[in-house]
């Protein structure tokens, strides 16, 4: 269950939907290697997890993975030129 924003600057406390970005991510806890399965193998196990970042920090940060791990980084204001010019 979320109860926080995902930066761990931020003390922000989850509550609503309607502001912020929910992110969810899957981890490979057998580190399987991507790509297509062969037929008749087993899927690989894969955990989800859910991250929420606040209204706040969503305007300047995304959810990355670092191997096993979900960081923060900093959005490029390059994007939001692109965007908005489209």
């Amino acid at each position: 269950m979320i109860a926080k924003c995902a930066n761990p600057a931020c003390a922000v406390q989850f509550q609503y939907l309607r502001e912020g970005k929910l992110f969810r991510m899957e981890f490979d806890p057998e580190r399987n290697p991507p790509g297509p399965q062969l037929a008749g193998t087993p899927k690989p196990v894969r955990k989800v997890e859910h991250f929420w970042l606040c209204g706040a920090c969503s305007t300047t940060l995304t959810l990355v993975m670092n191997g096993d791990k979900v960081e923060t980084a900093l959005l490029e204001p390059v994007a939001f030129k692109t965007a908005a010019a489209s």
